[in-house]
């Protein structure tokens, strides 16, 4: 039998069970010593009578009885009798009492998923320690759970970005859209969107926490580190949106991507004035793209 934890809720239940079930060997424990005893406790043979025992309800002799009446029972038979139905119905009662244990005790228990990135996006890690760090190292598994339709939309930073990329994801999520990746370069990061709910893998840039300032030496090597992130994906197979994180999403882009399958490379710029009237793909001849 599985085991069972106990309820509070189901004790007065139990028992009555319990009660009922000494309340019956008691009970079983005086007719069996009644019969032993050869009477019925007031000196007049047992009968069988419907489905029950009771002692003869008349004074007369045997002799004196309706040819019909059904015979004394040997005490020997009386007593083998007593005893096989108090058994047969203690078995049926156990059987009853096991069977309802395991299942309306057995307690529903929330099991987490076998892998961090399976959970839906917004739902909060159930354990209460932060998992091992390799557990956060980029995989192709790790890539493949959160992927949809082959593609896979990433973003990166430090915590000094924080709330931006917080904001890049709930814009998504709004979309409907969660294949979703975000890699932090610092622990600090990492952990902080962990407790959010929030897929992140650990890029291992061992950046510094705080805005590092555009045009710095740091600034730059964020640049670099896209690259490189970009260069770790690939091999995996998908195809890659990659997004800075001071941007949102208004509209899934998706769908409009997927009109240019003969493009292997797309990319927006910060070309302010659009170079066309409609919703192709700009003139880079004519504006600022680079």
């Amino acid at each position: 039998m599985a085991p069972c934890n106990s309820l509070p809720e189901g004790k007065p239940i139990f028992l009555a069970i319990y009660t009922a079930v000494v309340a019956g060997i008691v009970f079983s424990a005086l007719v069996i010593l009644s019969s032993l005893s050869g009477d019925g406790g007031n000196g007049k043979p047992f009968y069988f009578s419907g489905t029950w025992l009771f002692p003869s309800a008349s004074s007369a002799p045997l002799s004196s009885l309706p040819p019909l009446s059904p015979p004394p029972v040997p005490k020997n038979f009386l007593t083998s009798y007593v005893v096989h139905e108090i058994l047969q119905f203690f078995f049926m009662l156990m059987s009853w009492i096991d069977l309802n244990l395991t299942v309306t005790r057995t307690p529903k228990q929330r099991i987490e998923p076998p892998s961090m990135f399976t959970r839906a996006i917004w739902d909060l890690p159930l354990d209460t320690k932060m998992p091992d760090m390799k557990l956060f190292q980029l995989t192709k598994d790790m890539v493949k759970h959160r992927a949809k339709d082959n593609i896979i939309i990433v973003t990166f930073g430090n915590h000094a970005f924080m709330d931006f990329i917080v904001n890049w994801v709930k814009h998504l999520t709004d979309l409907d859209i969660s294949n979703l990746l975000v890699g932090a370069m610092d622990i600090k990061l990492l952990e902080s969107l962990y407790w959010k709910g929030i897929p992140v893998f650990d890029m291992g840039s061992k950046m510094a926490t705080i805005d590092v300032g555009w045009g710095s030496p740091t600034f730059h090597k964020m640049g670099r580190e896209k690259v490189l992130l970009i260069n770790a994906l690939l091999p995996f197979g998908y195809e890659i949106l990659m997004c800075d994180t001071d941007m949102v999403w208004l509209k899934n882009p998706l769908p409009y991507i997927a009109r240019f399958p003969e493009a292997d490379i797309l990319t927006s710029s910060d070309q302010i004035v659009p170079t066309v009237t409609d919703d192709s793909l700009e003139v880079w001849q004519e504006g600022m793209f680079f």
